[in-house]
């Protein structure tokens, strides 16, 4: 009977070992994880391989018990008790890490002006103004510009708080309070031809002790001083290292909160945004329960401000979460917009860009986003397509699209790279930086700030 428990102990670490890779796999992302990162990839292998082997050794084990073979029994019983033990231990470590038993959402305690998806009716987007309480509250927003205020009240306590802010006028000077408390103000972007000015980054990687943050938080305080009249703000992924972390997204909306609070933001998930179980927690923070949906889902929008539309899209690894069901959305969009429109694509997945083979992965060119989005790109007449994933500056041009990779808000940079795109026009990985962009009737221009604010590049590009 006592060998037999150790035989069900062994079946039982088997069966959860195979029970942490089933559940691993049903998360979004992780079907990219295996494909690109060589590390994942073999750890994956290696413990589904630990679990069958521990089957057939416990398995055999039990089989010379029953016919009374002595010899070797002792060395095999030690390994498969050792083996049993290691194959309980670490998918309950694992499940703990990765916090399968999910915890309170608290980061983004600070109010943050979140950009719905859609049209607002004065061709302004519709806003939300979001953030979270430990505990369930009923709380007030009171809102509004120098002509008018508008008062929002809860119905129900709730540790997630949304509170839309419609019916926008362009170019006009907002103020909105939170139970009476401090007074934020923002602006609402222009339109009809006015000159449109709005901040791109990617990869910060807060909660990475790499990462270089404090040049992140250094460029968020220029882009949220009113002086340099930014009206919008695109994160376009990777904002934590791990998203299954709270303690980092809390981190993360620390330094965001002074710019998030006062520049109308909109983000784009990465793929370490959504890591194991991330999704929860990108989706409660970026694009909470409660936000208006008029286009898209919670993972990809459309965003209007006059003749200007941002596509805003789902790419994280690769081309694995771009489906049939967003590329359908996608199509839909760039059918409907007028070909004298600007139409900007942001997303995190890169298409062209330069780069090497990194952890057994081609981070340069990808054929995937190349192959399945690219067409549509130069079919439907997009001018910039802006992107991260890779930890570098870029522009490249390919049939009139302008590609721009901006990867480079904190994460250390990509090293030198060994592939040079055919369709790159300038690249640079010797600084940290965001892209500066104002778009003015037929002409964009776009400049590469460092973490001092001073200019690395600039570029005017025409409207197609």
């Amino acid at each position: 009977m006592k060998k037999l428990i150790f035989l069900w102990l062994a079946v039982f670490a088997s069966a959860l070992l195979f029970g942490f890779l089933a559940w691993a796999f049903s998360q979004h992302g992780t079907i990219g994880l295996f494909r690109v990162n060589g590390t994942f990839h073999l750890a994956f292998i290696v413990l589904a391989l630990f679990s069958i082997v521990l089957l057939i050794l416990a398995i055999l084990e039990r089989r010379l018990l029953l016919k009374r073979r002595a010899g070797g029994i002792r060395f095999l019983s030690c390994v498969v008790r050792i083996m049993t033990l290691l194959g309980i231990v670490i998918p309950l470590l694992a499940f703990v890490y990765v916090g399968v038993v999910p915890g309170s959402l608290t980061a983004a305690e600070s109010p943050q002006l979140l950009v719905a998806d859609g049209t607002g009716t004065n061709d302004v987007p519709n806003m939300a103004v979001t953030f979270n309480t430990a505990k369930l509250t009923i709380n007030t927003v009171k809102w509004g510009s120098e002509s008018a205020s508008v008062t929002l009240s809860e119905e129900k306590p709730s540790k997630q708080h949304v509170f839309m802010l419609s019916n926008l006028e362009p170019d006009t000077d907002y103020w909105y309070q939170v139970n009476e408390g401090q007074a934020y103000h923002f602006k609402t972007p222009p339109t009809n031809g006015q000159p449109l000015r709005f901040a791109v980054f990617s990869d910060a990687h807060f909660g990475d002790t790499t990462s270089h943050n404090d040049r992140s938080s250094k460029m968020l305080q220029y882009i949220a001083d009113p002086a340099n009249s930014f009206n919008m703000l695109f994160s376009l992924g990777d904002l934590v290292d791990y998203g299954f972390k709270d303690s980092q997204w809390q981190e993360a909306f620390q330094a965001l909160s002074p710019t998030t609070s006062a520049i109308p933001t909109k983000y784009a998930a990465g793929n370490h945004d959504t890591l194991l179980g991330g999704l929860k927690r990108y989706e409660a923070y970026c694009y909470p329960i409660g936000m208006e949906l008029q286009t898209g889902t919670r993972l990809w929008q459309r965003i209007d401000v006059g003749r200007v539309h941002f596509l805003v899209i789902d790419l994280e690894w690769s081309a694995e979460s771009y489906t049939r069901e967003q590329s359908a959305w996608l199509e839909k969009q760039l059918t409907s917009i007028p070909s004298e429109d600007w139409t900007i694509v942001m997303g995190h997945g890169f298409y062209y860009a330069s780069g090497s083979i990194s952890n057994g992965w081609r981070w340069y060119d990808n054929p995937e986003t190349i192959q399945k989005l690219t067409p549509l790109f130069e079919k439907y007449g997009v001018d910039m397509v802006f992107s991260g994933h890779a930890h570098q500056l870029e522009l490249l041009q390919k049939e009139g699209v302008t590609y721009i990779v901006c990867g480079a808000f904190g994460h250390p940079l990509e090293p030198e790279r060994e592939s040079v795109s055919p369709e790159s026009v300038w690249y640079s990985v010797k600084a940290y930086a965001f892209v500066d962009v104002t778009v003015d009737g037929s002409e964009a221009s776009l400049v590469f700030r460092d973490s001092n604010y001073s200019e690395l590049n600039s570029f005017v590009i025409p409207k197609r």
